[in-house]
């Protein structure tokens, strides 16, 4: 059968150890059929063969961005920009709020995103009084950049029943004053449950165009599939799934997603006989997600050590040991795969050690479980990840865009240093996984490969220069590893003959370009399954 199309004259770095180079493939319907030389490959040609001139330049596999939130940043999409840059002052995230409340009708949820009280001016948290100010007539709901925490005020508080003599919630934290006044400061999921839970969900057509919207942007970044991370956490997840089966059926889904439910959500689809694996190459259902600690910039991840700037507190493990143990052994013991947020030491000790007491009743290498960010994983965590089997996800860009600050007051230089131990995983041959965690950071693989690589923070420090890797162990990072992460290694993660016919065309070569110069690497064309999805401008 002739190709469809051929694609010759580029720099094709296959991912596959058989054939590493070429400079041309051919493709028939959505897969790959061969890959070889220009001539090799021309000859695959027919009467209505596509020929398609790479001009030299660099096609790697698509992208698979392991952990970020397609749906979550869809959202964010038609909420109030609250991120610094481009806001400076709180003044500037008020004036924001304030005109999203002019626009809206009354009584109507104002809700925004982004926040992060460490780069604001006045480094301080939003109080209710900021937001009441802001918006006096309307609730309002403010999410900090970490997704961890965040603000309300007085209306808000009253539609959902908080007060000085509400009792502290399991899994959360309602901050008070010195008078047991809420401040308007919500701490961790099961606080901000009990806001979440008051506000109107998205419709499925407000959702449809924001995913059409966030898609776009993946695609901007050679990204053709995706974990999303934590459905159900902001309390859409049947608006979520309803949107994703919409689209799905309807032709509209232009990304390959690997769904990761909250276990309330997993549960429901269990008892319809749902599980890991169900549905099609364009959406499948994938991991159920628990979360054991918080984040590290709100001083929610669980700690050995106490924080650098809050000697006061180490953080909290958010499920009991014995109780996440059982559950850890009941979800495996089914075959499901399990995501584990950890960030701290102290969560990532916790997690190990209810997979370990699974593996004494039933191997949990099979089921290829992850632990999502493992930021503070020490070396003995990760021999012993790798004797089970667990994949580390890490979220490398923290280097970036929060080392500094690590250093300076979340967690001293000696801690700092030492987040994300690509190095240390890659010397003990445990395959890990990168992620942006979007809308924590901005979704772009090259980028996370370039943190990988460099270890560069916003302020030019090169931080734990031990635990940078080599551009390929990052590009391994996004193709090979993360498809064998959801199982789908036999479909993707490689250019080659009956892979999907997923790939990036890029402006150059990651792997030979100044390892300064990865983040600088355009992406020209983006395809899924041999058709183009996006094209650069000019490109």
């Amino acid at each position: 059968m002739p190709a469809d199309f051929i694609f010759f004259n580029g720099r094709i770095v296959t991912m596959s150890p058989e054939k590493p180079d070429a400079s041309a493939f051919a493709v028939v319907g959505d897969r790959f059929r061969a890959v070889g030389s220009d001539d090799q490959i021309r000859q695959l040609a027919g009467t209505h063969t596509k020929a398609v001139d790479l001009e030299g330049r660099t096609v790697v596999p698509g992208f698979i961005e392991t952990h970020s939130h397609l749906s979550l940043y869809a959202m964010t999409l038609l909420q109030a920009d609250c991120k610094t840059p481009p806001n400076q002052n709180i003044d500037d995230i008020k004036r924001r709020i304030a005109e999203m409340a002019d626009r809206a009708e009354p009584d109507k949820w104002i809700k925004g995103w982004g926040y992060d009280d460490t780069l604001i001016a006045e480094k301080r948290h939003l109080t209710v009084q900021d937001l009441d100010e802001a918006a006096p007539d309307h609730p309002v709901f403010v999410s900090h950049t970490s997704g961890h925490l965040a603000y309300v005020n007085s209306k808000a508080m009253a539609v959902s029943g908080i007060d000085a003599h509400t009792p502290q919630p399991e899994g959360g934290e309602i901050d008070k004053d010195h008078n047991g006044v809420p401040t308007g400061l919500l701490k961790e999921e099961g606080a901000l449950a009990l806001v979440m839970s008051h506000i109107p969900p998205y419709t499925v057509s407000e959702l449809r165009d924001a995913f059409k919207t966030a898609t776009g942007y993946y695609h901007r970044f050679g990204i053709t599939s995706t974990h999303d991370g934590a459905i159900g956490y902001f309390r859409h997840g049947p608006q979520v799934l309803e949107t994703y089966w919409r689209m799905h059926n309807e032709g509209e889904l232009n990304i390959r997603v690997y769904l990761t439910l909250i276990e309330e959500i997993y549960r429901k689809l269990l008892k319809l006989g749902i599980g890991r694996g169900f549905g099609s190459d364009l959406l499948k259902v994938g991991s159920l997600k628990l979360f054991q600690d918080g984040s590290i910039q709100a001083f929610t991840a669980a700690l050995n050590e106490p924080y650098r700037d809050r000697p006061d507190i180490s953080g909290e493990l958010l499920i009991a040991q014995e109780e996440l143990n059982r559950r850890v052994k009941e979800y495996n013991e089914d075959g499901l795969q399990i995501a584990i947020h950890a960030n701290g030491d102290r969560a990532i000790e916790s997690v190990l050690q209810a997979f370990e007491a699974a593996q004494a009743h039933h191997s949990v290498r099979a089921n290829r479980h992850m632990i999502i960010h493992s930021q503070l994983a020490t070396e003995p965590q990760i021999l012993r990840m790798a004797q089970l089997g667990i994949i580390p996800n890490f979220f490398v860009n923290h280097v970036y865009y929060w080392g500094d600050r690590h250093e300076s007051i979340f967690l001293g230089a000696e801690r700092a240093k030492r987040i994300d131990p690509l190095n240390t995983a890659r010397k003990h041959g445990l395959p890990f996984c990168l992620h942006s965690d979007l809308p924590v950071t901005p979704v772009n693989p090259l980028f996370s490969i370039h943190c990988a690589a460099n270890r560069m923070t916003r302020n030019g420090k090169v931080l734990g220069p031990e635990e940078r890797v080599a551009p390929a162990e990052g590009l391994k990072a996004y193709t090979v590893n993360a498809a064998r992460c959801s199982f789908e290694e036999q479909n993707k993660g490689i250019i080659g003959p009956g892979k999907l016919a997923d790939f990036a065309v890029l402006s150059n070569n990651p792997l030979s370009v100044p390892h300064e110069s990865i983040k600088d690497i355009q992406v020209m064309a983006t395809y899924l399954g041999g058709r183009r999805v996006y094209e650069k401008d000019g490109g």
